[in-house]
Formats: C-alpha cells, structure tokens, sequence
C-alpha cells in the first residue's frame, strides 16, 4: 500500500493567527459542551458540580494517511464480532484467562469468580459490547533511529477495549470544532489541505454508541417504562462525555438514570424468576432497568469493598443486558490480545464468525507480542524484557492507562516481582503481564494544544513540537451466544477518537491530562 508523505506539522502561524483561532475555538467548545468539571480543590471535596471548563483539545487538526484511516475503519466490523466470538467461547476464557491470569491478578480473579459462578445461570442471553480498538502509525523507516514522515507508515493496534470505551460524544464535537473553524476561517490560509472539509471526515462515534444503547433497550422488550442505567464514579470530571448520550436517548423517549456502585448497593433488588432489575430511587421511585452500560468497574479501584463486588455480580444475574457483561469485560484482558497474535490462534475464530477474508489485515496491525510464562515463546519474550527492554512495553491486564512499564524500567520492575521469590514464583507474578514492542510513531508532526488554566500552566495554544496521535475506531455488537457462533441482533462499527499528546508521554489518558482531543486531517 502506498501511502502519501505526511506534510511537515503544524503549519507556520503568526502568534496573531494562533491566539484569534484558539479564541474561536474555545467559545466553540464552552458553546457546544466540549467540557469537564474542574479539578476538585482538594483531595477530600468532589469537582465543583456547578462550573465547567473546556476540555483539552488541538488547535488544528493532525495529519493522518488516509489510506491507513479506512482500513482502521474497515476491520473494525471483524474485530467486533471477533471479540464477541471469544467472550461465548468458554474454552477459550478458561486457557487464557482461567488457567494462567487469575493465578496471578486479583481483579481478573474477581471478575472471573463472578464469571464462573453466574455462566450457567443467566437469564437474560443477551450482550452489548460498546468496543473501541486502538491503534498508532508505525514509522518502519524509524527502525534505525532515523526517524521520519517517509511514507513507511504501518497501522498498528495498541489495545481492544471492550469496557467504558469514553470520548465517543467529545470526539464527535472536536470533529465538529475542527470543521467549523476550517469552514468559517479557512485556518487563515496555514494549509491547502485545510481548506477542505473533504480531508475533516464527519465523526459518527456518537451515533454509533447511542444506536447501540436504544437497540439494546428495544431488545429488552419491556412491558412498562423501562430505565438505562449509566454506572458512573463518584465525582466524576468527564460526565459531559456521558450526557449527550443520556440527552440524545431521552430525545428516542428513553430515559436514563445514573447511579454509583455504592447507591446501587443500596437500591438494588431483582424480582421475579427472570429477575427483573428494580432500584427504588429515592426521587424517581421504584424503576425497572433494562441495560446496564457500565462507565465504571474497569479497574480496581471502582471497586472499594466486597460490597461492591457483590453488587457487581447482583447485576451479572439479572434479566437487564449489560454494557459489557462479565465475559465480555474479561474478553478485552491484554493476555487475550497477546494470544490472538500467537501463530493459527486467529484463524479459526475468525472462520467461525465468516471473517476470514480478514486474517491477514488484522494480522498486520499486531505488534510483537510475547507472555511471560515458561513456554517456548515466554521464555523468549523474558529474555527480550532483560537484553532489549528499549523496544518494548510491559503491560498489565488493566484498562484506563497509567498501569504500563517502558523501556528501560522494564528489568528493575522484573528483578522487584522476583524478590524473595523463588524461580517459580517469579515466572508466575510474570503472567500477569504481556510484553509488547513499542510502536514507533513519526517525527515531524506538531500541534497547537489548548488547554484550560490550571495552577501549573496558562490557558491558550501552547506548541508541542513533537506529537504522537492514537486513532481509535468505535463499534456496537448486540449479540448471544449461539450453538457454534454468536448470533448477532444488532452491529455498527464506525467513528473514530484521535487523542494527541506530546511524545514525552508514555501514557495517553485525556481525563488525567496527558492526552488532548484531536481529529485526523486525512492525507
């Protein structure tokens, strides 16, 4: 595949320019609720539930191979079914999951106990998985630490989520902010390509999360009013993120109510042989619930008692659908990634769902891959972690970033799980993790980030000068488990989140302040 120079970025701007354009897009975004609530004051007090700030975003848009854009978007329908595929192949869960990480990680113990207990006493077959994969260009030619924009550019995944998959409302309005700005200034004549709303592609990410939800919701089939219930944390900064979904099903006749695990715990009850979800909401009253679309419970955290957990598994057992189920939650671990890249792993999954056209495209957007156990291919990836840990990352079975090691940290992080055990010990904490080679982005590439101020640094565009930008695509799989192959009621992938950030950050969170929301400028 030939893929096009990417231009050297950002274009030249006098500071003039750059102050009337993050002047325009920042009333944008206070305008159209690309917001957050502001950092709490203290460690003790919850954010301010009457004031807001923008949300970080770019400036301008950043470039990206267009060609590398629609094959994201293309194989995105095979990794949806894919994932759903793995999360009703119980034979597949216990190799990977309950046969090696739950002997070794806490949480995916946890999730896993709730897992095996409820598996065979379900009574609502019905799963939703709001998905989102990941990926980063790979600068091929940057091998030799060259570095460049050289048209050696290879997609490749960081990650497949399957719980809290967030930004889907933010980044369908920064596409906006984008294509506004574009079509009302030109971007003051920075870039040709800017010129064109052609190369700002519309964002249906949105949508896509939304269609999921009321199709779920319809799927239920209840006999009254039924609720959607958003599972969200305490004091939680990004619920803007979350609302226009709740806004835009309320607009369907769908209502919302969102609920903490701790409130829930106190409200719960399931009723009748099918379990119908009920919570006696102290202002709505008793009110039925017909999906469960989790925004929290994706780490350990949101977990701060058994209590919780209990709560989790009373939700597993109920007639509502959930957003995702256990199984599901489980089917986006790092070590399921890390074994579908291994050699004829993928294949048959694939063949079962009618994706096999597939294989070879979504094999080339996996990055070296190894476990750490005592298998041939683990001792090897151990080896690696020791002789070239600059080539690669460490990853837990975590979502929501912050969890990974890098480089250099790799070893010392490995001696630390080593200590005081003995060799078997040792490769047995080492399971709990994947080692990954790390994805080279390209050189060259700038960006105008805006960001509200904050008591470390000025509002306005500031230059990051060197930039690393991840595209995630977003997919809706309604689906049970069938005989071989899971029977799908309802699927749409489309979408897309570009989050940049400055390439001294290893991490890529936009909540925590790493990342800002961006939109691809298609090359």
């Amino acid at each position: 595949m030939s893929i096009p120079l990417l231009p050297s970025w950002p274009p030249s701007l006098p500071s003039e320019a750059v102050s009337y354009l993050s002047d325009q897009a920042t009333d944008y975004a206070l305008a159209h609720g690309i917001v957050y609530r502001p950092v709490a004051l203290s460690p003790t007090t919850a954010p301010a539930l009457d004031s807001a700030i923008h949300a970080p975003f770019s400036l301008l848009p950043s470039p990206f191979p267009r060609a590398l854009f629609d094959r994201a978007q293309s194989i995105q329908p095979a990794y949806d079914l894919l994932y759903a595929q793995v999360s009703s192949d119980h034979t597949f869960l216990q190799r990977v999951i309950g046969q090696s990480v739950i002997h070794v990680d806490e949480f995916q113990k946890q999730l896993w106990d709730i897992y095996i207990s409820v598996k065979d006493d379900l009574v609502q077959p019905l799963s939703l998985g709001l998905f989102r994969s990941d990926y980063l260009l790979h600068d091929a030619a940057s091998e030799g630490e060259k570095g460049s924009r050289s048209g050696e550019l290879e997609l490749k995944q960081v990650e497949f989520n399957t719980i809290s998959a967030s930004f889907g409302a933010l980044c369908t309005k920064v596409n906006g902010l984008h294509r506004h700005l574009a079509s009302t200034t030109d971007y003051l004549g920075a870039h040709e390509q800017l010129k064109s709303l052609d190369n700002l592609p519309l964002n249906a990410a949105q949508e896509v999360l939304i269609e999921g939800l009321a199709k779920a919701h319809a799927a239920y089939n209840a006999t009254a009013q039924a609720y959607v219930l958003f599972v969200v944390q305490e004091g939680e900064r990004n619920a803007f993120d979350q609302r226009p979904l709740e806004h835009a099903l309320q607009a369907q006749g769908i209502r919302v109510v969102r609920q903490t695990f701790a409130e829930i715990a106190q409200r719960m009850s399931l009723t009748g042989q099918d379990r119908k979800l009920l919570l006696a909401h102290p202002v709505l009253g008793e009110i039925e619930i017909s999906v469960v679309y989790y925004r929290a419970g994706y780490g350990p955290s949101d977990y701060a008692s058994a209590k919780d957990w209990e709560t989790r598994k009373q939700l597993e057992r109920s007639r509502a659908i959930k957003c995702p189920s256990i199984a599901v939650q489980l089917a986006g671990a790092k070590k399921v990634q890390q074994v579908l890249a291994e050699p004829d792993r993928l294949e048959p999954l694939l063949s079962t769902i009618g994706m096999e056209n597939k294989v070879n495209e979504m094999r080339e957007t996996f990055s070296d891959l190894y476990p750490l156990d005592t298998s041939p291919l683990g001792q090897k990836g151990y080896e690696l972690a020791q002789t070239e840990p600059q080539n690669f990352v460490l990853k837990p079975q975590r979502e929501g970033g912050g969890n990974n090691v890098y480089r250099e940290d790799i070893p010392g992080f490995l001696a630390q799980l080593e200590a005081g055990e003995g060799e078997k010990g040792a490769v047995a904490k080492r399971q709990a993790y994947i080692l990954m080679s790390l994805i080279k982005p390209p050189a060259g590439l700038g960006n105008y980030l805006v960001k509200a101020a904050t008591k470390d640094a000025r509002a306005g565009a500031v230059l990051a000068k060197d930039t690393v930008s991840e595209l995630g695509v977003y997919g809706a799989v309604l689906f049970e488990n069938g005989a071989e192959k899971v029977k799908v009621h309802h699927h749409r992938s489309g979408g897309y989140l570009l989050r940049t950030k400055g390439r001294e950050s290893d991490e890529g969170g936009v909540a925590v302040g790493f990342s800002v929301i961006d939109s691809p400028l298609l090359i």
